[in-house]
């Protein structure tokens, strides 16, 4: 067996999980951004915004884009309100990376997706607000 190769990954029933997870955590961290619990600062509203440009060409929240931003927080992202916005770019990338391409999709998982751009999205556009001074 040459480096290059690699074992192909199974389909597991966690996916299904994962999505109500995702869903679960993202109308937690919305009821949370409402009452004002939840504040992202600045390193978050960053991520967050670079996140969402890097997807307005198709509008996708892929896995590497997801990884990437998770990268880019680096360490900190972890520490930062407690680490809400790295929690929910974990679980987001979770439903995001199927194993196998021709997997049948999760239901649900669409909506979920959907629930967490635009709750990103909410973040993104607070932290112009703020920016702004509006």
């Amino acid at each position: 067996m040459s480096h290059e190769t690699t074992a192909p990954h199974a389909v597991t029933d966690q996916h299904p999980e994962a999505v109500e997870r995702l869903t679960a955590l993202t109308a937690a961290l919305a009821v949370d951004l409402d009452r004002g619990v939840w504040t992202p600062g600045p390193l978050e509203r960053t991520l967050t915004a670079r996140l969402l440009l890097a997807c307005a060409g198709d509008g996708h929240l892929t896995p590497v884009r997801v990884r990437d931003t998770l990268n880019d927080g680096s360490v900190a992202l972890t520490y930062v309100n407690e680490g809400r916005l790295a929690r929910l770019l974990a679980q987001l990338l979770e439903v995001t990376d199927r194993a196998v391409p021709d997997a049948a999709p999760v239901p649900d998982a669409a909506a979920a997706e959907a629930d967490a751009a635009r709750l990103l999205a909410r973040v993104a556009r607070d932290g112009v607000q703020d920016a702004d001074g509006l």
